[in-house]
């Protein structure tokens, strides 16, 4: 009776819900996701007053809210969202892409504690240069954010020593160094060095794909969930400088030149919030989905895209 009061248990019905085995629990509670669609879009679980305990998404938001109450295990983090859930909330989106990007807006606002660590915005670490010796901080430098502070540690022992900010230049002298180490035999000092060594080159990557998305300037479309339309995002700048709701047909050239012209007024970001969504949008241009189009930031291009993108998810 002490535990299940500790747990929020005040009347006999809390207590009976309690003690229920929880496939039992969790069956019941499948009722808050009843007319779920199958379509692309995000969720959120929230439990007593309203509170955000998880954000997800999903490429079809019924499949994906069903699974959860089929008797499968989840993370801890998650059957604890699950076990004081009340509340299911969906957005609809008309594509996988635009169902990512509210899902990592939600997560920068809600911050829900359900949610692994790796997606929450406060993990953004950058390296910083005093002299020959290399930092991590949250502060931003022109090296970061890197995705992880983790990474970002590694890294900076790996550089230390290394008095220049171009931080790939430090990798083949520790090549050299991790060799010799292991000639000499010396092979817990090599150990020690390769590890602080891959993360620099994991670094290095990530810095390097990130430049590379910064300099793009491109016109990423996918279907909207207005019918007849298309959502159109300008990359530029070193953000997702514009979106537009496009119309096929006549209007298409008005919307168009109105997304290349905003895409031209922005300045360059190097903000971490721009980076996630310039990350989350690389990794769909990567392995994109069928319904994704890509073009150049052009109103000729634009439209030409926009003509010949599915309507439908």
């Amino acid at each position: 009776m002490g535990l299940a009061q500790e747990r929020g248990a005040r009347t006999l019905a809390d207590l009976v819900e309690l003690a229920a085995p929880r496939a039992r629990r969790l069956h019941a509670k499948r009722s808050l996701v009843a007319g779920a669609p199958s379509r692309p879009g995000v969720y959120v679980f929230r439990g007593r007053g309203g509170i955000a305990l998880y954000v997800g998404r999903a490429r079809d938001l019924r499949a994906r809210l069903r699974s959860y109450f089929a008797g499968g295990r989840q993370r801890p983090a998650v059957e604890a969202a699950l076990g004081a859930l009340e509340e299911v909330e969906w957005r609809e989106t008309g594509s996988e892409l635009e169902a990512a990007l509210e899902e990592l807006r939600l997560l920068r606002d809600l911050r829900p504690p359900a949610n692994a660590r790796g997606t929450r915005p406060d993990r953004h670490a950058y390296l910083r240069r005093r002299g020959a010796r290399w930092g991590v901080t949250t502060d931003p430098t022109p090296i970061g954010p890197l995705p992880g502070r983790r990474l970002a540690q590694l890294a900076a022992r790996a550089l230390d020593g290394h008095d220049a900010d171009d931080v790939a230049a430090a990798l083949p002298p520790l090549r050299d160094r991790m060799r010799r180490l292991a000639r000499e035999q010396r092979f817990e000092d090599a150990a020690r060095l390769r590890g602080r060594l891959e993360g620099l080159e994991e670094a290095v990557i990530a810095l390097r794909e990130l430049e590379r998305l910064r300099s793009l300037r491109a016109c990423v479309a996918v279907p909207a969930l207005e019918p007849g339309f298309v959502r159109a995002h300008a990359l530029a700048g070193g953000r997702i400088a514009a979106v537009r709701v496009v119309p096929r047909g006549v209007g298409a050239v008005h919307e168009a030149a109105a997304l290349v012209a905003e895409a031209q007024r922005v300045a360059l970001s190097r903000a971490p919030e721009d980076a996630d969504e310039l990350r989350l949008v690389g990794s769909f241009l990567r392995r994109p989905p069928p319904e994704l189009r890509v073009a150049a930031l052009e109103v000729a291009a634009i439209c030409a895209l926009v003509e010949g993108l599915p309507l439908a998810a």
